[in-house]
């Protein structure tokens, strides 16, 4: 007879378990209390109003306990707010960080939409200030990414600014065609309603929906003045044209609140209005946001959303969001050929950051297949003529100066080169489409930029810093996505989705603390002797250092 342990799910226990008695010692949880205890007061409340003599109402949970359970929810995957409502009643560990309060899931959303709104990025700066003070970052290097995540919103509901404009368009000219109906009606019944003060025919193209609308009231207030309607044919067409007016008055009204949630976008969604169409890694277009990450070894140093999905361009609203909060620009930045264009190069220089930056065109350059023969880069440029070389020897003389302004304003000069001589090349159809023959327009400040990214990239510390690139600011979106099954955003409004990108960077911050103590406890615990000797005979190694200072602060 085999005998098992005894088993009485109704056998009570004399005296309660206390919770902390059943949390880990190194848990995450532990990690994500401690910090938050030490953050400020006065920086958590700063989101809540105070009433007169604390009365009117249930006293507010405290925003620490608040804070807990959302970067720990979001770093357990977990982000819908009836989803957190729920393991606080059934999950320890919830239930530790709480303190057993249960607070429901319209008081979570609350939190997380209203109150820690403003007050996450200076939370999220004071963890760094706590990762630099104990040298786990030093922003001597940084790797800065990109990924597009899909938003809340329904991938069929959008709007295109192309078809807006040319919805409006053929509006405002059927619009017109009417006027001139309404015109040339009116003057049969002129005598009975008077004359119709309407828009001049070359103010048709700036009508609005209110122009549309008083125009039609006046049609149907003129046609009932004297209590009766026409019973003219000229007098049924016009109640017909101010039943169209009014129809059409609607539909540009709707067009002009599309153009509003546009404003200088391209695309847009109907169910968030802040997001724009992007290609997702799946090629699909969606409703969804640019996210940029910056790395600093292990943890995420600064982020940003955009709604633009050039990487790009959305690198300067990273790093400008990275200065507000009283941060130390870093040295050197690593980024993929996403980043390599002029704007970017001269951003960076000026702010002082040198930059390993791969361009798109460098693999062609390196490259010696077949299909990159007649790339762009495989012109030689004779400085002292003026002109560049193709591969087989034909020359591009200057043309003229061409001034650029991107969309986000920044201006540069580029030289346009043209060959006079493709049409007797045998390898025109490979080289070109064009029947005027091979054209280049030619960037020589961005050209300059690429032969010093080029030459770092060269050296043996610059492949380096590159290879390092893919594994550590990749690494953070593989890791929402596919450990945290973070594909889209739970909450709509780039400001709301703001705070979600905070929360999930807080989060993955806390989970690399959690997996740094376990190993700084065995470390010492392997080493006290070897460590108290190297303390004082190797004072000047770094690495030492670090680790005795990180588990004083961790132990």
């Amino acid at each position: 007879m085999i005998k098992f342990k005894k088993y009485d799910q109704n056998e009570g226990l004399a005296l309660p378990p206390y919770l902390d008695e059943l949390i880990d010692k190194h848990h995450l949880v532990r990690v994500i209390s401690r910090l938050v205890d030490d953050l400020p007061l006065d920086l958590l409340i700063s989101g809540f109003t105070s009433n007169k003599d604390n009365q009117g109402g249930n006293q507010p949970y405290h925003p620490k306990m608040m804070l807990k359970v959302l970067i720990y929810s979001y770093s357990q995957g977990i982000y819908t707010c009836r989803q957190i409502s729920r393991q606080l009643r059934e999950n320890v560990h919830y239930m530790w960080l709480s303190g057993m309060q249960r607070p429901d899931f319209r008081t979570i959303n609350r939190y997380r939409s209203q109150y820690f709104a403003d007050i996450l990025p200076r939370v999220f700066t004071e963890i760094l200030y706590v990762l630099s003070k104990h040298q786990l970052i030093d922003m001597n290097r940084v790797f800065v990414d990109g990924t597009k995540i899909a938003a809340d919103a329904n991938k069929h509901k959008i709007i295109w600014k192309k078809n807006v404009e040319r919805y409006q368009l053929h509006l405002r000219e059927r619009v017109s065609r009417l006027f001139e109906e309404i015109e040339s009606l009116n003057l049969a019944e002129m005598k009975r309603y008077g004359a119709f003060d309407f828009p001049e025919q070359g103010e048709h193209d700036n009508l609005s929906s209110q122009d549309l609308e008083k125009a039609s009231s006046q049609i149907s207030k003129a046609l009932e003045r004297d209590g009766r309607q026409s019973k003219t044919e000229a007098g049924k067409k016009l109640r017909k044209a101010a039943r169209q007016l009014k129809e059409d008055s609607k539909k540009l009204m709707q067009y002009e609140e599309q153009s509003e949630i546009l404003c200088e976008r391209n695309s847009a969604s109907k169910t968030d209005h802040d997001a724009s169409v992007m290609k997702m890694k799946n090629e699909e277009l969606r409703p969804g946001y640019n996210v940029q990450s910056m790395t600093d070894g292990e943890f995420i140093v600064g982020v940003s959303v955009s709604q633009n999905a050039n990487d790009g361009t959305s690198l300067k609203p990273l790093i400008e969001e990275f200065e507000s909060q009283g941060l130390s620009l870093p040295k050197e930045m690593g980024a993929d050929a996403g980043y390599g264009h002029e704007e970017v190069f001269d951003y960076l220089k000026d702010k002082g950051i040198t930059s390993y930056i791969k361009y798109p065109s460098l693999q062609a350059e390196r490259s010696h297949e077949a299909k990159y023969r007649f790339h762009y880069s495989k012109y030689v440029y004779d400085q002292e003529r003026d002109i560049f070389i193709c591969p087989l020897s034909k020359e591009l003389h200057y043309d003229k100066t061409i001034e650029y302004q991107t969309s986000t304003g920044y201006r540069t000069e580029k030289r346009l080169y043209r060959c006079l001589d493709c049409h007797v090349c045998p390898c025109k159809n490979k080289c070109t489409q064009s029947e005027e023959g091979r054209s280049l327009t030619v960037s020589f400040k961005l050209r300059g930029y690429q032969a010093e990214v080029k030459e770092r990239l060269s050296t043996d510390y610059g492949l380096n810093l590159y290879r390092e690139r893919s594994f550590r600011s990749e690494t953070v979106f593989g890791d929402w996505k596919h450990n945290r099954k973070f594909s889209r955003f739970h909450l709509r409004g780039l400001n709301k989705v703001t705070t979600e990108v905070i929360l999930l960077s807080l989060a993955y911050n806390f989970r690399k603390l959690a997996g740094v103590m376990p190993g700084l406890y065995l470390f010492f615990e392997k080493n006290i002797h070897k460590l108290q000797l190297l303390w004082f005979d190797m004072a000047s190694s770094w690495k030492v250092n670090t680790q005795i200072q990180n588990y004083v602060f961790f132990g």
